[in-house]
């Protein structure tokens, strides 16, 4: 999307001159990690950001919002999400969606304003990047630096109301033309929801002078053990010999210690940190070089530095590694994929869980690299991975060992969909929400009920062409189902009586996702309460056929209930709704605000 709005001011007061200020909207949406609404729609996609400020400052769920797809803590919950690295996570990765976004003339930043018209507060990091060399032929392969220049803690307001994210810098001595936002939104009771963004910056470096407080800080830093994220090198690439001293060192008490306290004291390093702490002396480099110190690898807290020569420095430490997480790396040619496969082709014997969201450098030769050394793959994700060729895809189904397959928006065909289906009969979670190159989910719902009768959740999100026949024989061939998204599946229809029939086969359920389907009614809510007692989240925003007598039953009878979305359920009154949640505080129930004109 191309839409771009740019004001300039010149200023030549204190002795500069030439100075021009200029107060530009992003240009174009380049890259993001999820998004609510339908690639090639305009309603809660991210391409929204891009351009002026069109709702604020009006609060409300607007369609011509950036939305993302989740929020609050209840998809963290869900039967289907992912496990957390259990190595290394004395600081949790805050991070949980992202976007890119590029704007017309490159500046020295001195500020980025954020206009959020819908339950603000999930901004938690700002980088820009900063082109080193730049590549004429192929942009994507020039050389770049990324630049954190604003972090904070999430945000929670009790107000209601759109606010602007503003975030100020100076001195800094680049230019940039490109914003990464970084976001966290399980704090947040609904979708967060982003008007545009503006960046503010000059067309030469600001001159501010010394400020005396800020040096002594930054030479305290510099002089004390505290972490400096936007400077922090992830150096892990040098070469054996490079991490012995070269002087005598005396290793303390280490050398009393059993060894398998000192290599559990390690486990508490940051891949960083181990490095580092293998050149301090023989003992250190013996423990921290140690394959069992590398079992997992989570880079995506990394991702603006990852590049191909750690992935080559790592490779020789690695031989026991069950789980790496590449997600959000590799973009504008630090991962090439020639890296990636040496990588895999060395250290993928034992890999069982391989994250790979919105990574943009796979191939054919990846999948192939993947398919013939990654033979023991449990779980496999490839969300927002949306430049992957289909025939590289169909190297997935010779991953027999397959549990777990996160395919969300990404370009898969339907036939290379079967084949996976059919080879990986140990599937139990699947996610294909928002895959809009299969045209027959009737097709592949029936592959699914034939040969993955152990399947536990499945998302279908927008699933567009799966009607009550193919629902029907999910719900009998699949009884194990706990977890089950059919948002925007616009061709079900109640009428059928299909969601009944559902809870009626698969009494496990504790997820069902109706976002949208109008037709959703007072029945179905009877039968949800009747049969699916254990459920903890449902989500009907949108029906009109819902009536307070049905929700009221659900709330009595499903003890477990913890998420209830009733927006946008007309025939239920608001004067209900704050009597359901007085009466259930346990249960979050949902109610979206539309402001009445804009």
């Amino acid at each position: 999307m191309l839409n771009s709005c740019c004001r300039c001011k010149r200023d030549t007061s204190g002795g500069m001159s030439s100075i021009t200020t200029s107060y530009q909207f992003a240009k174009e949406v380049v890259h993001f990690s999820s998004q609510y609404g339908n690639d090639g729609s305009t309603a809660y996609v991210a391409n929204n950001l891009a351009g002026p400020i069109t709702v604020f400052p009006n609060y409300g769920d607007v369609t011509g919002a950036c939305v993302f797809r989740t929020y609050g803590p209840w998809w963290e919950e869900s039967p289907s999400a992912p496990k957390l690295f259990t190595r290394r996570t004395t600081k949790p990765f805050l991070g949980q969606d992202f976007i890119d976004v590029s704007f017309e003339k490159a500046v020295y930043p001195t500020a980025v304003k954020i206009y959020q018209n819908y339950h603000p507060g999930a901004i938690i990091e700002i980088y820009a990047r900063e082109v080193i060399t730049k590549n004429p032929i192929n942009p994507s392969a020039s050389n770049i630096r990324w630049h954190l220049i604003w972090s904070g803690p999430p945000q929670t307001f009790t107000e209601a109301k759109a606010v602007i994210h503003s975030a100020e810098f100076k001195g800094l001595s680049f230019k940039t033309d490109f914003i990464r936002l970084v976001l966290h939104h399980s704090h947040l009771d609904y979708y967060t929801e982003l008007d545009s963004i503006e960046l503010v910056g000059t067309n030469k470096q600001l001159d501010n002078g010394t400020d005396i407080d800020e040096a002594y800080i930054n030479h305290l830093q510099k002089l004390s053990l505290q972490d400096d994220v936007s400077t922090k090198e992830l150096v892990v690439d040098r070469d054996d010999d490079d991490a012995i001293p070269t002087a005598q060192t005396d290793n303390g008490y280490f050398d009393n210690l059993p060894g398998e306290l000192v290599q559990l004291i390690f486990t508490y390093l940051e891949i960083i940190d181990l490095s580092t702490a293998a050149a301090t002396c023989k003992l250190f480099k013996q423990y921290c070089y140690d394959a069992l110190q590398f079992t997992e690898l989570d880079f995506q807290p990394y991702w603006y530095q990852v590049r191909d020569r750690n992935l080559d420095g790592l490779s020789n430490r690695c031989s026991q590694l069950q789980k790496l997480s590449l997600s959000w790396c590799g973009d504008w040619g630090m991962i090439s994929t020639q890296a990636f496969s040496r990588f895999t082709s060395k250290c993928g014997t034992r890999l069982q869980c391989l994250r790979l969201s919105s990574c943009r450098f796979l191939t054919v030769e990846s999948f192939q690299t993947i398919a013939q050394k990654c033979t023991q793959l449990q779980e496999l994700d490839l969300s927002s991975c949306r430049f992957i060729p289909t025939v590289a895809l169909e190297h997935i189904s010779q991953l027999k060992e397959l549990t777990s397959l996160n395919l969300y928006r990404t370009t898969i065909s339907e036939p290379a969909t079967v084949d996976i289906i059919r080879a990986c009969s140990k599937l139990e979670h699947l996610n294909l929400g928002n895959v809009k190159t299969i045209q027959s989910y009737d097709n592949i719902v029936r592959e699914l009920a034939t040969h993955c009768r152990n399947l536990k959740s499945v998302n279908l999100w927008r699933a567009k062409t799966l009607t009550h026949v193919g629902l029907g024989v999910l719900s009998h061939g699949c009884l194990h189902l706990v977890e089950l998204d059919l948002g925007w599946c616009s061709e079900l229809n109640s009428s059928t009586t299909c969601f009944v029939s559902l809870v009626q086969s698969c009494r496990k359920l504790k997820k069902l996702i109706l976002t949208a389907i109008r037709s959703v009614s007072d029945n179905d809510l009877y039968a949800f309460a009747s049969c699916c007692p254990d459920m903890e989240q449902i989500d009907i925003l949108g029906t009109m056929q819902v009536g307070p007598q049905s929700v009221g039953r659900v709330l009595e009878c499903c003890k477990n209930l913890r998420f209830f979305d009733l927006s946008f359920c007309n025939r239920v009154p608001n004067e209900m709704i704050l009597t359901w949640r007085e009466a259930y505080p346990q249960v979050s129930i949902k109610r979206s605000f539309t402001q009445a004109s804009f």
